[in-house]
């Protein structure tokens, strides 16, 4: 963890040019830098225009100067942000003319280390920190709406809940482990394994939601999937108007996941081209396969692609259901069915919708109805619902099911209890105990919380954040 006694500064706007540029300074120093280059403290949360000055007195620019006084501000320490004009060599200027003043450590932030100050500052807690994150880097509605929700704390509050009703039980069976002079008996056990249920119930819950969550926050993801050469590079590089995939006449020249972004109807979609789903005893290709199958059950909307003249549009359901559906763990996708080279069959485009399928007979070669899958998703990702609760992350959903095992372990010994009147306190405490911490770890609550998940959180920030 960085210095924390350290006053930091940084550019927080993007490096550039444009209307404003904002130079943030955190620390115990920001009072003392004030002084130099504003000429005094301003008033705590007022913005006041006043001209920025270097150490030799010159005026650089004149920009509108906020002070935030601890602990009232982003990072729970003195903030100063001096809002100037946005020009980038300005803004450079502004923040070498701080470091040439030469005062005792202060220096340029690192990666993410104003909204690691406020985490170690108790101002947010660890999902909060991700949430910003989040924010910053969001690509659609859906993950700022999410994003906001868990900043607000909608997230953190279920599991601060879940925590206190542990610390509630883990005091009441620790009295009966050091204060019961009889034998435990079936009330004490009735009352544990009641209580026990009812946290179990809410973990579960929890669990559910943030699976659900997760997969709403990762809503448009779009997979081309197929036999090789069957048009699956072909139609990457049309939806993704570019030359994204090799295509060649070879068998497997796509040997691994190529992504890209697109938009459709103002919505962010990552589309997935992938390797030739085949028997293969290619060790590469073998690779590959098996990342597309990882991939298939990440991505909720599938186009499989099959050559017209191998299969009728009676059977490719079947055939569907049979090679790729039966393999996949989540079922619940929206399933697009490519008929292509048409051309060479003398078909005619065709679209039918099925309960759960949409077939087109297309050439995406002679681009007969190829502009029809674009409006087929349009319409399908319309009528579905991608609201989220809250952000939720694959570390979240990891220590969720951790906290769930444990139940199953707490749950084994009270049944014990029931078979021969014997019952392990003990391990049903620290079953419990470890239940809390790995809900504090989701929050970065837990005292000993790895400094390689803090580094691994920060480090994706930009500097000046």
């Amino acid at each position: 963890m960085n210095n924390i006694k350290d006053t930091i500064l940084a550019q927080s706007t993007p490096i550039g040019y444009g209307g404003i540029g904002i130079v943030r300074i955190s620390g115990n120093k920001v009072k003392k830098i004030s002084k130099i280059i504003i000429g005094k403290i301003t008033k705590n949360r007022y913005a006041t225009y006043l001209p920025i000055k270097n150490k030799n007195n010159i005026i650089i620019d004149y920009g509108i100067i906020i002070y935030f006084k601890k602990p009232n501000s982003f990072t729970g320490e003195d903030i100063l942000e001096i809002h100037s004009h946005g020009g980038q060599k300005i803004i450079e200027l502004i923040i070498k003319s701080i470091i040439k003043l030469k005062i005792k450590n202060v220096r340029i932030a690192y990666a993410g280390e104003f909204t690691e100050r406020a985490f170690i500052n108790k101002k947010i807690d660890l999902i909060q920190a991700e949430s910003i994150k989040e924010l910053i880097y969001s690509n659609s509605k859906n993950q700022i709406f999410s994003a906001i929700q868990s900043f607000k704390g909608k997230f953190s509050n279920k599991i601060k809940k879940i925590i206190k009703i542990i610390k509630n039980n883990l005091i009441n069976i620790e009295k009966e482990i050091n204060f019961s002079e009889k034998e435990i008996n079936t009330n004490i056990v009735n009352n544990i394994k009641k209580k026990i249920i009812k946290i179990h119930r809410k973990i579960k819950k929890l669990y559910i939601n943030t699976k659900k969550n997760l997969l709403n926050n990762n809503k448009n993801k779009i997979i081309i999937i197929g036999k090789p050469n069957v048009g699956k590079s072909s139609l990457m590089n049309f939806l993704t108007l570019n030359n994204t995939s090799i295509i060649t006449n070879i068998k497997g020249t796509t040997r691994d996941i190529i992504k890209e972004n697109i938009k459709i109807n103002n919505k962010n979609f990552k589309i997935l081209d992938t390797a030739g789903i085949h028997n293969t005893k290619n060790k590469i290709e073998k690779i590959g396969i098996k990342k597309t199958w990882k991939e298939i059950n990440k991505s909720n909307i599938i186009i499989f692609i099959e050559n017209s003249y191998k299969i009728s549009e009676k059977n490719i359901i079947k055939y569907y259901k049979k090679k790729i559906l039966n393999k996949i763990k989540r079922k619940k996708k929206i399933h697009i069915l490519l008929r292509n080279k048409i051309d060479l069959t003398n078909e005619k485009f065709n679209i039918i919708k099925k309960k759960k399928y949409i077939i087109l007979n297309i050439s995406i070669k002679k681009k007969i109805g190829i502009n029809k899958i674009i409006k087929v998703i349009k319409k399908k990702v319309k009528n579905k619902n991608n609201k989220s609760n809250f952000l939720t992350k694959k570390r979240h959903i990891k220590l969720i099911k951790l906290s769930l095992n444990n139940f199953k372990k707490i749950k084994k010994l009270i049944k014990t209890y029931y078979l021969n009147k014997k019952i392990n306190l003990d391990l049903i405490y620290e079953n419990l105990f470890e239940t809390q911490k790995f809900l504090c770890e989701i929050i970065g609550k837990n005292k000993i919380l790895s400094q390689n998940i803090i580094k691994n959180i920060f480090s994706k920030f930009c500097i000046g954040k």
